[in-house]
């Protein structure tokens, strides 16, 4: 059976909500020690119990997805309670990587592609480009009316234009979409105000890292290095964090030191 391979983003909002449930876990715990034993020792517990939530965020990997059997039963109730754009990308997202069916989530996206949605056009270009169809992805995203203005579908063409090698363009498309951002926002893409808000942090973090790969190919360091720190600082999880390969960095300083 297939893993599944959860986006970074996605991947984040997990461990973040796995770290809350260990530390309220350690505050029960350290409550508990307070009112029975003494303030000292709950607060020495507490600060135990927050070292290991944080450490047990950083050393898991992966989270067990619910039954499909389970996970069908839930797409089908919120689909039949609601068929907004949003919905019907979480449930085309979860019949891509919980079914590991891409020929049927392509074709519900496409068909409701219509609504031009900059959600419904961001999954269905990032599917595409998962199942190695960057051309038609690109075609599909830059369709879209907000192409040149939405955030993510600005960052998805950024991806797409990096995976066929056009790093130049791709910089432009991952700065644009840090700078509108700033002024339109991210797309409501959770129904959950605190998962859309760590969902808008990851996002940005994603695409300052990938800013940086661009910039690493290019040769061109100290951006790269500027903006894997602007996404490392985003990031609570260390585990996540990038880094200038350090091999670029020795094989330039040696470079100058020749001239």
């Amino acid at each position: 059976m297939r893993s599944i391979q959860y986006d970074p983003e996605i991947l984040y909002v997990q461990k973040l909500y796995f770290f809350l449930y260990l530390a309220t876990i350690s505050i029960i715990i350290a409550l508990t020690i307070i009112v029975y034993v003494d303030l000292k020792s709950g607060l020495y517990s507490l600060a135990v119990g927050f070292g290991l939530s944080y450490t047990g965020m950083v050393m898991k990997k992966n989270f067990t997805p619910p039954g499909k059997r389970l996970s069908a039963q839930r797409m089908a109730h919120t689909i039949s309670q609601d068929s907004s754009p949003l919905s019907i990308a979480r449930f085309a997202s979860q019949l891509y990587y919980y079914f590991h069916e891409p020929t049927p989530a392509i074709s519900i996206l496409e068909k409701f592609l219509s609504s031009q949605d900059p959600l419904l056009c961001m999954t269905l270009g990032d599917i595409l480009l998962k199942e190695g169809k960057p051309m038609r992805a690109l075609y599909i995203l830059r369709d879209n009316p907000q192409a040149l203005v939405d955030p993510l579908l600005l960052a998805t063409q950024g991806r797409v234009l990096f995976q066929i090698g056009k790093i130049p363009e791709a910089v432009k498309m991952f700065e644009r979409s840090i700078h509108f951002e700033k002024q339109n926002k991210f797309p409501k893409s959770s129904n959950n105000w605190i998962t859309q808000k760590i969902l808008t942090v990851s996002y940005l973090a994603n695409i300052h890292h990938s800013l940086a790969d661009c910039y690493v190919i290019l040769k061109d360091f100290q951006l790269a290095k500027k903006h894997y720190r602007s996404g490392n600082c985003r990031v609570f999880d260390v585990s996540l964090w990038r880094h200038c390969p350090s091999v670029h960095l020795d094989s330039t300083k040696n470079h100058k030191n020749t001239k």
